[in-house]
């Protein structure tokens, strides 16, 4: 009879969810329901308790790694790996949306195509834009990747991938995951640097943009700042 039970509960709340019914309810019940399509026939209430326990929160558990989700008791790797899949799938929907931009021609689209990569990120990352004369976007490249506050960046990598392209202009870009789009003394810093660098091979810097959790900032003759590229 408890066999039956649980699968009566999760019939209830399959259709509570299809009905629109837990629009509103506890993040353990919907990572409950989620995790009733990878365990079969146990209860996973216990186990959404403890997940949610073990990383804080229910967006602690999907962006936890393989590794950390699998010390929580329950957790094997088929479990981890689709947990994990769903922060994985989010970021690919973001980055595939930047198909149907050919050409960056505005603030407002440069801000678009690095959000749809570097928003979903959680470490800070450095973006590079190769672009034509006209902004028809020839390729891009993360070239550098850093801890949860700084991006380490290798100017002689971008200038590699400028000149192999055979660019006209790029446009730069790193993220401050969970935090403001402002431009510390080092972003400045080192966009000067670029920008002194790559007008030695004829190359112009259009932008540095910074994408932070819930806005985007160009650098470009940004009256925050006393820079002009």
């Amino acid at each position: 009879m408890a066999e039956l039970s649980r699968e009566g509960h999760r019939s209830r709340m399959r259709k509570l969810y299809l009905s629109g019914g837990m629009e509103n309810t506890h993040d353990h019940n919907l990572l409950e329901l989620f995790l009733t399509g990878i365990i079969a026939r146990k209860d996973v209430k216990p186990l959404s308790y403890a997940l949610i326990n073990k990383f804080g929160s229910l967006e602690g558990v999907f962006n936890a790694s393989p590794e950390d989700l699998m010390t929580v008791d329950g957790v094997g790797e088929a479990v981890a790996v689709h947990i994990c899949l769903i922060k994985d799938i989010t970021k690919r929907i973001e980055i595939n949306k930047n198909s149907k931009i050919k050409k960056i021609t505005s603030t407002n689209s440069a801000f678009e195509y690095c959000k749809n990569i570097l928003g979903k990120e959680e470490t800070e990352k450095l973006l590079l834009i190769n672009l034509e004369n006209d902004g028809k976007i020839i390729n891009h490249y993360i070239v550098g990747s850093g801890t949860v506050n700084t991006a380490c960046a290798d100017i002689r990598l971008i200038v590699e991938n400028v000149i192999k392209d055979k660019a006209a202009s790029v446009i730069i870009a790193h993220n401050h995951p969970g935090g403001s789009a402002a431009a510390s003394a080092q972003d400045i810093n080192f966009t000067l640097e670029l920008r002194n660098t790559l007008n030695k091979i004829s190359v112009s810097l259009i932008d540095h943009i910074i994408v932070g959790e819930d806005s985007c900032e160009a650098l470009r003759n940004n009256p925050r700042y006393s820079l002009h590229i």
